[in-house]
């Protein structure tokens, strides 16, 4: 992977030949730094021998983004920023909010900004919102996190039909690529696709694994295919402890771990619990939820309950 986009003569001999062997390419998105996970889909794809990685933002935000970041950027992927790799920049350039400096609820944000290492910093730096692929001979694909407008919206074809229209207004492109909401789907309309490769690192519709997609250049389109990579849960539980993360990023660390185990949005449910809270106790309409309400719903919320995996 990359290995074309360094020698392009070779690059170009690949593409004459895409027409007749299929040319593709690998789609991830919402890696959030876990090693295991992204360790076990690049070792997937190499058997599908593809000839680029597409990955849809969201890099950081997890145990080891130093690594999954430097494992990417070995592989010459096509990369762009998602919404957690944007609120760490938002940070450490001062244009945060001011109560994710200082409060319990942003606690795993300061974990990532605090852990990532200079080099990375100045690569998400360099990395744009979106980006367009216009490989030769075939159709150009525009790579988003949330959606054209919005990395930090949400595209579901299922419970937001109009989000997904509206994308499709503001872009040209036959194939838009989209992550963020950790949910694999795609749609075909009027010979255009929109594709959500799912979630490496923590898919949210009930699955246990790492999850990618596959694009095959056949019969003058992109074909996608997804795909679900079993691994070891007990590796990225181990990793959330050694690193700190899970102590020093607080409860929304142990919501995500959960999240990652079960396969369900253990994170967003303790959101809403804390955000209920917020209005009974009235800081109602709130964005930074007061430290007292978010012990309160740490204290609350109904861990015990929560199913997880064996591994």
């Amino acid at each position: 992977m990359g290995f074309y986009r360094r020698h392009p003569e070779d690059y170009q001999l690949a593409i004459a030949l895409s027409s007749v062997i299929g040319m593709r390419l690998a789609v991830l998105s919402d890696t959030h730094g876990n090693l295991p996970a992204l360790t076990a889909v690049l070792k997937e794809i190499e058997k599908h021998k593809v000839e680029g990685l597409i990955v849809a933002g969201d890099l950081t935000g997890g145990p080891h983004h130093n690594e999954t970041i430097r494992l990417l950027r070995d592989r010459d992927c096509w990369m762009i920023r998602g919404n957690s790799d944007t609120d760490l920049l938002q940070y450490i350039a001062g244009e945060a909010p001011e109560g994710r400096y200082t409060s319990l609820q942003w606690a795993l944000l300061r974990w990532s900004v605090q852990s990532i290492n200079p080099d990375n910093l100045t690569f998400l730096q360099s990395l744009p919102e979106q980006k367009v692929i216009a490989l030769p001979n075939t159709s150009a694909i525009r790579i988003i996190h949330g959606s054209p407008r919005n990395p930090a919206e949400h595209l579901y074809p299922e419970y937001n039909p109009a989000a997904v229209e509206i994308a499709l207004r503001q872009t040209t492109e036959p194939v838009l690529i989209c992550g963020h909401t950790h949910i694999p789907w795609k749609l075909e309309r009027n010979h255009r696709l929109v594709l959500n490769p799912g979630a490496v690192c923590g898919p949210l519709n009930g699955d246990f694994g790492a999850q990618f997609a596959l694009l095959t250049w056949k019969e003058n389109r992109w074909r996608p295919t997804h795909h679900l990579v079993p691994y070891d849960l007990g590796l990225i539980r181990k990793a959330f402890q050694d690193s700190g993360l899970l102590t020093e990023g607080g409860a929304l660390a142990r919501a995500f771990l959960l999240s990652i185990e079960t396969g369900q949005n253990i994170a967003d449910d303790f959101l809403k619990h804390a955000y209920g809270l917020a209005v009974e106790m009235g800081f109602a309409g709130q964005e930074i939820i007061p430290d007292s309400v978010w012990r309160k719903a740490a204290n609350t919320f109904n861990w015990s309950d929560i199913r997880r995996e064996s591994t």
